[in-house]
């Protein structure tokens, strides 16, 4: 099914990829290269969309160099990779993310399975095809998206989204089972206080938590 965006979603679409530019043009500046993951790198977005960056390669020194609401770190499960998190904003609507260690290939691929682009991309008004959080494959068209159900497209998404068929069964299997539970919770979630550094937390996390000192290590 194709779904025609109307001029009120263009414009909001723009809005959110304008701000989406400026938020990696002034980490580029830092030297630091971020990526957009989620709706507004698909343009299935809504008016409470957040604006996720990922950064791939963290640099800790040069990021606490980014003006912030808050931060705070999740690791989503014992065996999951820690990731840090720097809010812009006080409801947690622009984020700028990153692993604390070196992520595992699945873990990779989920940014490509929500969609993922990068600051060139958005420069040039490129959306790329991605996974929304109800299970519905989004492909970007000329009138707006093309829509179909991960369910019984699953070897097609693998094709188009350029990741493995675990990778989508993982992922259907965790936003089938929030459906059905609601949002589930993450393992640890640390928040740091307004003057602590990533390195100090990381510290005092790996000193107090052997899960987290354990995917540190790994």
């Amino acid at each position: 099914m194709e779904i025609e965006y109307s001029r009120e979603h263009w414009e909001l679409l723009k809005n959110k990829r304008d701000r989406a530019i400026e938020i990696l043009r002034n980490l580029r500046e830092l030297g630091i290269e971020g990526y957009v993951y989620g709706s507004v790198a698909r343009g299935d977005v809504k008016k409470g969309s957040d604006i996720d960056i990922i950064v791939f390669n963290p640099d800790l020194l040069k990021l606490e160099l980014v003006p912030h609401h808050h931060k705070f770190i999740v690791q989503a499960t014992p065996f999951s990779t820690p990731k840090a998190y720097i809010s812009l904003d006080e409801e947690e609507k622009e984020i700028i993310s990153f692993p604390l260690n070196k992520l595992k290939r699945k873990e990779i691929e989920f940014y490509h399975f929500g969609g993922l682009v990068s600051f060139d991309d958005l420069l040039k008004n490129k959306r790329v095809a991605g996974v929304n959080k109800i299970l519905e494959l989004i492909i970007p068209s000329e009138k707006g998206h093309i829509q179909l159900p991960l369910v019984g497209n699953e070897d097609y998404a693998v094709k188009l989204l350029k990741i493995s068929h675990d990778t989508i069964l993982e992922r259907e299997k965790l936003l089938e089972k929030r459906e059905e539970r609601g949002h589930t919770g993450v393992f640890l979630k640390y928040e740091l206080d307004e003057n602590e550094s990533f390195e100090y937390a990381i510290r005092n996390l790996s000193k107090n938590n052997k899960f987290f000192r354990r995917m540190m290590n790994a």
